[in-house]
């Protein structure tokens, strides 16, 4: 046998056979044993496809075996497998107690990605229903808005929302309804820099870029998350060429212009999200609320690692200053894409800085955990935003995803 762990808590070994075998030790070990055999059997009962399979136990011995789950997926961002432990939850009735990214694998052979680890795992009770639209339609309304900040002589946002389908795609009013099946939507938020007129020019012709190429992006949403991704990123790619271009033609007025994203792109049962900058895409979902999007630069990363706290991060003299943004004169960008499945009686915030300016973290959840509908919820927040700052411009889309029809049991 390979040795994978060999700790305080218990110790792991990889049979010639590819099968785990794991010993329980240290403080209450026969709890933890036995708490991780009910959990795997109740997840095997509720025909959860991404964990570990028993396959014998052994309680005078405090071991079991099981299936093996693939190797430690390093490398994963936490957007990302806080959305897998989320979708345990959610789907399956099983609340992780160590919900980390050490804690999720991947399976080359089986192509996703699995979660280990439940010596502590709290069982819930099993779903009625799942979360996701499988076989009915996924409604969705929202609601935008955007205001000139105190500070500024125009607004240098925008906001975008797009219906995409196979004959094009088609600019939608500040508040809608839509159901994503035939039919796409795309919900995207910009926010300019650059001074004088600058800014303003940029993120409009980042929003008429989107705008005009959308519908390249519906022929490619059935395809598997890396086609898309790799569609994504191609657009922003040719808007950010596009950006330098127009800088080059005029360098002493537009030199350092360049806009941030953030996109949304909502199929029937995917979120696919592409981002550069320091504006938000934001998930409410299951009680919860994460920020799926990574603000580029320096200070929020050092809060993220808690370096630093939320007020320190808020004074932070360089908060705004960007290592990653359309335009701007950089060579080349990478953005952060995401795709995850789109849950049904979720919210989305999408927000510019001038929102983030005015509110302090348990806001957002506080705001888009209210029973009110989602105009109420963008009026709440801009107005509160704008009160506490306002100095930038303010711009912000709310969106609420539910099933019309019955979900699959």
């Amino acid at each position: 046998m390979r040795e994978l762990k060999d700790g305080i808590r218990s110790k792991v070994h990889l049979d010639f056979q590819g099968r785990v075998h794991k010993w329980f030790r240290g403080t209450d070990a026969d709890k933890r044993y036995q708490r991780e055999v009910d959990v795997l059997k109740i997840l095997e009962e509720r025909d959860c496809p991404y964990v570990p399979r028993l396959l014998e136990e052994h309680p005078e011995d405090l071991y079991f075996v099981s299936t093996n789950c693939g190797a430690p997926a390093n490398g994963i961002s936490r957007a990302k497998s806080d959305a897998l432990f989320a979708e345990l939850e959610r789907d399956y009735g099983v609340r992780h107690d160590d919900p980390e990214p050490r804690n999720v694998t991947y399976n080359s052979k089986q192509g996703r990605f699995n979660l280990i680890d439940f010596e502590l795992a709290e069982i819930l009770k099993t779903p009625s229903k799942s979360k996701t639209c499988q076989e009915s339609f996924t409604r969705i309304r929202w609601a935008a808005a955007s205001k000139r900040g105190l500070k500024h002589k125009a607004n240098d946002d925008f906001w975008l929302a797009l219906r995409v389908d196979k004959n094009g795609a088609a600019p939608l009013p500040p508040e809608g309804e839509s159901l994503l099946k035939p039919e796409d939507l795309i919900l995207a938020i910009s926010d300019g820099m650059g001074g004088n007129a600058a800014g303003e020019l940029a993120s409009r012709l980042v929003i008429n870029w989107i705008r005009k190429h959308a519908a390249e992006l519906y022929s490619s949403v059935f395809a598997d998350p890396p086609l898309f991704q790799k569609r994504l990123r191609s657009l922003l790619e040719d808007a950010h060429q596009g950006l330098n271009e127009v800088i080059a033609r005029d360098p002493s007025s537009l030199k350092g212009m360049g806009a941030t994203l953030t996109l949304a792109y909502l199929s029937s049962k995917t979120l696919h999200f592409a981002h550069l900058g320091d504006s938000r895409l934001y998930l409410h979902t299951n009680g919860k609320t994460q920020q799926l999007t990574t603000d580029m630069t320096y200070a929020w990363k050092d809060f993220h690692e808690g370096k630093i706290n939320e007020l320190q991060f808020r004074q932070h003299p360089r908060r705004s200053a960007l290592y990653d943004v359309l335009g701007g004169g950089h060579p080349r960008i990478s953005p952060q894409l995401g795709s995850l499945p789109l849950p049904a009686d979720s919210r989305l915030l999408l927000c510019s800085d001038g929102v983030v300016d005015g509110l302090w973290d348990k806001h957002f959840h506080q705001y888009l955990s209210s029973p009110e509908p989602e105009r109420i919820i963008r009026d709440t927040i801009l107005q509160t935003a704008y009160q506490n700052s306002g100095a930038d411009d303010t711009s912000l889309i709310v969106a609420q995803t539910s099933c019309v029809g019955s979900p699959s049991n």
